[in-house]
């Protein structure tokens, strides 16, 4: 079961070759759980002009299962942030602790390509899916 970041969607809609991008392609030909959450939609979404391209996109979004955060989600995400600052790291995005948070939560690995989780699992019990690149 994972979470794709937003990172590897812009990479994949924006038909790049990525490592992340790869890994991606192979999740969804595979029988594996693919995630999402409304911030992630969001952010996908932010941008998109085209009536057309945002109706392709969400056709590729609806393929994933939703998990949404509760108010406990949020508390958890602030907690990842605080904890990865007491140890001296920087993570420079509220989202990604977020959906670091998620993925705890629902016991997800989560496919980015994106420093921050990999500096959130290094505190914290984070599961990070394997693209070398």
């Amino acid at each position: 079961m994972v979470i794709a970041d937003t990172s590897v969607w812009v990479d994949f809609l924006k038909g790049r070759e990525t490592p992340g991008v790869l890994h991606f392609e192979q999740l969804l030909n595979s029988e594996v759980d693919l995630f999402t959450t409304g911030i992630i939609v969001q952010e996908i979404l932010t941008g998109i002009q085209e009536k057309r391209d945002r109706h392709m996109v969400m056709r590729d979004l609806e393929l994933c299962i939703t998990v949404m955060p509760s108010l406990g989600t949020h508390v958890r995400a602030a907690e990842i942030f605080d904890g990865c600052r007491k140890k001296g790291i920087t993570i420079r995005s509220v989202v990604d602790c977020l959906v670091a948070a998620l993925a705890m939560e629902y016991d997800l690995s989560v496919l980015h390509c994106d420093r921050d989780y990999r500096w959130i699992s290094k505190v914290f019990p984070l599961k990070l899916e394997k693209c070398e690149g």
